[in-house]
């Protein structure tokens, strides 16, 4: 997900854009790791539009303190898949 984004301004005078030095978080977010890379997205639209997402994210998690998904540190790894693919998923499921 972007770090920086451009939000237009309507405040009538200035049509300068905003720009955010921070990332925006949308609540629940959940780290993957395809391939070598780490892609971070909020959990919302991932279970609201496939059954898979949502049933592993309601599967107990167990007795151990790190969750597997919960940061960069720790994510869900797909294995299999192309970083090219997951990206263009992505894409789809959250358009800027």
């Amino acid at each position: 997900m972007p770090i920086g984004l451009n939000w237009p301004v309507s405040n009538g005078t200035d049509p300068s854009p905003i720009v955010r030095s921070k990332r925006i978080r949308w609540g629940d977010v959940i780290f993957f790791k395809v391939e070598e890379i780490v892609f971070e997205a909020p959990r919302f639209r991932l279970t609201e539009h496939s059954e898979v997402f949502e049933t592993m994210f309601k599967l107990p998690t167990g007795s151990h303190r790190t969750v597997e998904g919960q940061d960069e540190k720790h994510p869900i790894v797909l294995e299999d898949y192309q970083a090219v693919h997951f990206d263009a998923l992505l894409k789809v499921l959250y358009p800027s």
